[in-house]
């Protein structure tokens, strides 16, 4: 009888030599009982778990077994074949339809035998509890290592890992620590931070992952494809850089039909979070200003057709990612659709896009260039006047004065725990002094070190922040900035584009088609007419409001026609 061996370990911790008792063993039965093995029909998956189905050898070994290269399996044990009761009794009935035996000889069964049904159900159902027994072991053992403030083996782009406490070793003889902690990687933060600081300044994902690429920025596991979408929009959602560290959030369950898993939501109840003030590499400004972000551009992924959120509609990218600096800000008031930019000459043209789907009888196009001329014209003209913005200076500086009156206070409580961690600096310096050494002195040396370090830092911002306090710039700055205002939108045409919607709002443009004894061009007796669009909008500010009032608010309307308020 020829006869396939098929032998597995589960872990990188086990012994390898696990798999040459196992094929020893099965050899000496098939020797004993008059069975003939080839060394090209032994499969064998190293370090893998037994709750896999798909694993390489065993795929093989079953490829094998449908084109008739063997009369029988054998195994150590039922273990071998899965530690899943559904997979192990899924193979048996597998290896039964092609009238191949399976023998297992630890456990005394081959499964021709009519009685071995019985101790088949017996070793999967143990085999599927031991498994069971494993996990809540392991859960519990890491569950215990986060409680005492250690790393579950998680790995974080921006932080590394760093072994604490006494070396002990194992029933190998391995050295192993107490334990590993997260720190922060310096040269992987600043990464963190910049991305922060794209999205947050209206960047697309796509832009982001561009110029990291380019810059051979290398991801956390040195992926060759380098950064994509997902490992971004991982790192700019994780609330482990605002010092909010989450555990057993999520958990793994398994099709026992097609043996996928899934990831699914553990009640918030099972949770188990944590604060770490000294991993925070994001402060909380700039994690609001993501959120918001996220929040704005929801929803402009192609949203599945099929998909259960039904609340989610699709939206267009530009609203969040605007190409230039009216980019979705105008609709058209015959029809409510969005005004695009249409190919033409030069810089192109705005029109309906609903004419262009012949869906509305506006066909009217005005250059671009035009366009936003006019715009930031009347924008400077209603809003952004020299004495408006010399207005918002003033109030900013003497907000940040009156901010500043909390300094000296801030100072002095500062220079206190410098000079309490210089003390117990000194104290460590002064033991080892002594001839007193050891790991746990080293690393309190290096933390102490470190507290004092940012401390000092804390201290010379402060002071530098109370000697050189914002100033109001002079008119003329003012107004040279204000007359090359156009150029210097088109520097960062994202950043600039939400902020103009911020501001404008939504552009209605009224196409005006037809002769009227009140239009401009009839009264300055022009002999010629075009068309032309009449652009509403309404024009909304952040007032700075006087020492009087409690903050700022969000205070008056403008409409083409009105009056200026002022500030």
């Amino acid at each position: 009888m020829k006869v396939a061996i098929y032998a597995r370990y589960s872990s990188e911790n086990q012994s390898e030599k696990s798999i040459d008792d196992q094929i020893r063993v099965c050899k000496n039965y098939a020797q004993n009982n008059s069975m003939t093995t080839e060394d090209k029909h032994i499969y064998i998956d190293e370090a893998i778990s037994g709750s896999i189905i798909n694993r390489p050898a065993l795929q093989a070994l079953q490829i094998a077994a449908e084109n008739k290269e063997f009369e029988a399996v054998m195994v150590d044990d039922l273990s071998r074949l899965s530690r899943s009761n559904h997979q192990m009794l899924t193979l048996v009935l597998k290896f039964d339809y092609l009238q191949i035996k399976i023998v297992s000889v630890s456990d005394g069964i081959i499964t021709d035998d009519e009685n071995s049904k019985l101790g088949i159900h017996i070793r999967g159902l143990m085999n599927e509890l031991y498994l069971d027994d494993l996990k809540k072991k392991t859960m519990r053992g890491l569950e215990g290592q986060k409680i005492r403030g250690f790393s579950a083996g998680e790995k974080v782009y921006g932080y590394s890992t760093h072994p604490v406490g006494e070396i002990k070793l194992n029933k190998k003889g391995q050295p192993k620590y107490d334990g590993m902690m997260h720190k922060i990687y310096p040269e992987e933060a600043d990464v963190v931070k910049r991305m922060y600081k794209e999205f947050v300044e209206g960047k697309s994902l796509n832009k982001i992952a561009q110029r990291l690429n380019e810059d051979k920025i290398p991801t956390k596991k040195g992926l060759s494809g380098g950064w994509n979408l997902s490992s971004i929009s991982r790192i700019l959602k994780n609330e482990k850089y605002v010092g909010r560290w989450v555990w057993k959030k999520h958990k793994n369950v398994k099709d026992p039909m097609t043996g996928r898993t899934k990831r699914i939501l553990r009640p918030e109840n099972e949770w188990l979070c944590s604060f770490k003030e000294e991993l925070i590499i994001i402060n909380k400004e700039d994690w609001g200003k993501a959120k918001k972000r996220w929040i704005e551009i929801k929803g402009t992924w192609p949203v599945r057709k099929k998909s259960k959120n039904s609340t989610l509609k699709q939206r267009s990218y530009v609203h969040s990612c605007p190409t230039y600096l009216l980019s979705g800000l105008m609709r058209c008031q015959s029809c409510g659709g969005a005004i695009i930019l249409i190919s033409g000459k030069g810089c192109g043209y705005y029109g309906c896009a609903n004419s262009k789907r012949k869906t509305c009888n506006n066909n009217l196009l005005v250059p671009r260039k035009r366009v936003e001329k006019i715009i930031i014209s009347k924008l400077k003209e209603k809003i952004l006047t020299l004495e408006n913005l010399s207005y918002v200076y003033q109030k900013v500086e003497k907000l940040v004065a009156s901010g500043m009156n909390e300094v000296p206070e801030l100072v002095k409580k500062k220079k206190s725990q410098y000079d309490k961690a210089s003390i117990e600096l000194q104290n460590y310096l002064n033991y080892i002094k002594m001839g007193n050494f050891s790991k746990a002195v080293s690393g309190a040396l290096k933390e102490a070190e470190t507290k004092t370090e940012n401390l000092k830092a804390e201290i010379e911002s402060l002071e530098f922040q109370k000697q050189n306090n914002f100033k109001s710039p002079p008119k003329e700055w003012i107004k040279h900035r204000l007359e090359n205002l156009h150029e210097t939108l088109d520097k960062n045409t994202i950043s600039s584009a939400l902020a103009l919607k911020e501001i404008l709002g939504t552009i209605q443009l009224e196409p005006v088609s037809d002769r009227n004894e009140d239009i401009d061009c009839i009264i300055n007796n022009r002999k010629d007419f075009k068309p032309y669009y009449i652009a509403h909008t309404k024009v909304q500010t952040l007032a700075l409001l006087d020492d009087k009032d409690k903050g700022s608010n969000w205070s008056r309307w403008w409409r083409r026609g009105e009056s200026n308020p002022g500030p």
